[in-house]
């Protein structure tokens, strides 16, 4: 049996890139929150995150795993329960107010999915189209009660983790051809069809921001105003004129990105991404080096969980993706993004711990 307290186990190039990208979030969103409190409040979730994180690591990868479906069963009820008592925030009842702290349940219920997909995955193949009957079943909940939210922008990361963990686990090259055949018949003759129309309107202003530059293509082009001005070396640190004077909105959320480039620059710009990389990188390292198909599973969900939030923020900020509401992990303004993403880096340096000891 290993000792959990052995330093030695640690992936600590993790945790200091981890830590790196979190400080240099804080430091932006002292610039680009329009009010000292989100800084002050996103302090205290970063300690909290932390001491999360850090307590995880108290437990074994095996009592993890046992606890997994019961976890997920915790998560269905959450998200339940925020449909009636929740607190509706820009039109999404997604949120559990306490005081000065919210929780938003679909954050945790990403954490969930992951380890629940990775335990109940571990000894099944992806062969067969019966095959997934099981997974699905275990993903459709989450992503259903979160769009009834509605929270498109989660319910997205959400099904993007699975993708990530069915590819991890092994999908025969027909399975991905059929399923791209039915996203794209899908995609016009269903999923068009159902947008609420303020979410077509941004998915068009894509392909054309100036179709509404005073309403929905307003956040699009103000970003891209940001970050071209930012130019290579940036206007200087707090010297942003879109995001100082208030152009950009949701740049602590949504659109901090754009406050990085303007201010800081393409410099600024691709260090951050660097840093992204690095993380992904050492994700992909655990995983290769884990001996279990379970912790493999487990860190592919989590670079997933990730990577594509990544992809998508900064898609925004640059007009190449259509506005959904997906942070930037470790960076933007929300204390339960953070905790979530904190939790998710303190899953894989758990599993990774005891990737010597059986699932």
């Amino acid at each position: 049996m290993i000792s959990r307290l052995d330093l030695t186990l640690y992936d600590w190039p993790l945790v200091l890139i981890t830590l790196s990208i979190n400080a240099a979030g804080l430091l932006i969103l002292a610039s680009a929150a329009p009010s000292p409190h989100l800084w002050k409040m996103q302090l205290v979730w970063t300690a909290l995150s932390l001491a999360a994180a850090a307590a995880l690591q108290l437990m074994r990868k095996d009592t993890l795993y046992r606890l997994s479906y019961a976890f997920y069963a915790l998560t269905l009820l959450l998200l339940g329960a925020v449909l009636f008592f929740g607190r509706e925030v820009n039109g999404a009842r997604s949120w559990f107010v306490f005081g000065p702290l919210r929780l938003q349940p679909s954050e945790l219920a990403k954490l969930s999915l992951i380890v629940v997909l990775a335990y109940y995955l571990r000894t099944r193949d992806l062969r067969r189209w019966l095959d997934y009957a099981g997974p699905l079943l275990l993903a459709l909940p989450p992503i259903a009660l979160t769009l009834v939210e509605p929270d498109l922008g989660s319910a997205l990361v959400m099904s993007a983790v699975v993708f990530g963990i069915f590819f991890a686990r092994g999908l025969p090259w027909r399975h991905l051809a059929v399923a791209a055949l039915l996203l794209a018949v899908a995609m016009p003759t269903v999923v068009w069809p159902h947008l609420k129309p303020y979410q077509r309107e941004r998915v068009l202003v894509v392909l054309n921001p100036a179709r509404d530059p005073l309403g929905a293509g307003f956040q699009v082009i103000q970003s891209m105003i940001a970050v071209g001005s930012g130019g290579v070396m940036g206007k200087g640190y707090g010297q942003g004129t879109q995001a100082q004077l208030g152009f950009i909105p949701e740049r602590q959320t949504d659109f901090i990105f754009s406050v990085l480039a303007e201010e800081m620059g393409l410099i600024g710009a691709l260090a951050i991404l660097l840093g992204y990389a690095a993380l992904l990188y050492r994700l992909g390292v655990m995983a290769l080096e884990s001996l279990h198909d379970a912790d493999r599973l487990l860190i592919a969900g989590v670079i997933t969980l990730i990577a594509f939030q990544v992809l998508v923020n900064v898609g925004v900020t640059l007009g190449i993706a259509p506005v959904t509401g997906i942070t930037l992990p470790l960076f933007s303004y929300g204390g339960t993004s953070l905790l979530t993403t904190y939790l998710a880096i303190g899953l894989a340096q758990l599993v990774y711990r005891d990737r010597y000891e059986p699932v």
